[in-house]
């Protein structure tokens, strides 16, 4: 029975709580881990995030180039805009958003929470590349703040504050790929499967002892 619950576990962890949507509520950005941008171009995001933020814009960015950075679930490189939609309401239910939520995958575009307005001429990467990715973001970014009364200036200096991070994660030999938040999801729930075969095998000990 223990090993019932445990298996049945993941399925309402993961109905009740997007691990994207979790990352942004603490992060402004989630990049993609299976194919990563260069840390230059990805400081480039984040000053185009920091400058939307302080314009009154903070909006969120998820950046998607594969399934192998979905846990390889294919759902929110198949319905992008529905993805968007799903994350920027568990988002709001945390969190009134100010900004949208914007996801980008190679083909697709996404936004959901406060954007209304229609994706369709947003720019897209076209290629499963995290610079690519990063910088369809930016050029979106620029087109949403600026529709919704937010324009951004022409020149944005990269952000600074992340690097120090990023640079004693390499160093360290953590990559990307170990802090994406579904591999956390399904660290915490391998976690739990172990804790309670732990608990079903003990149990059995204890009866052949007893």
């Amino acid at each position: 029975m223990l090993v019932a619950a445990a298996l049945a576990f993941p399925v309402g962890a993961l109905a009740h709580g997007d691990p994207t949507a979790h990352y942004l509520e603490t992060d402004a950005l989630l990049t993609t881990y299976a194919a990563p941008p260069d840390v230059g171009v990805e400081l480039q995001l984040r000053g185009v995030l920091d400058a939307a933020a302080s314009r009154g814009y903070p909006i969120k960015v998820a950046l998607i180039a594969s399934d192998a950075d979905t846990g390889g679930d294919p759902t929110p490189l198949e319905d992008v805009q529905g993805y968007a939609k799903l994350v920027g309401e568990q988002l709001s239910s945390v969190k009134p958003l100010k900004a949208p939520v914007l996801i980008v995958t190679p083909r697709q575009i996404g936004v959901g929470g406060t954007q209304r307005a229609p994706v369709r001429d947003l720019p897209l990467a076209r290629r499963p590349d995290g610079n690519a990715l990063a910088r369809s973001a930016m050029r979106a970014i620029r087109i949403l703040a600026a529709r919704d009364g937010h324009a951004l200036p022409e020149r944005i200096p990269p952000a600074k504050n992340n690097l120090t991070g990023i640079l004693k994660a390499a160093s360290t030999g953590n990559q990307p790929a170990l802090h994406g938040p579904w591999l956390i999801a399904g660290v915490t729930v391998a976690t739990v499967l172990l804790a309670l075969l732990a608990i079903v095998a003990h149990r059995r000990l204890m009866r052949v002892t007893a």
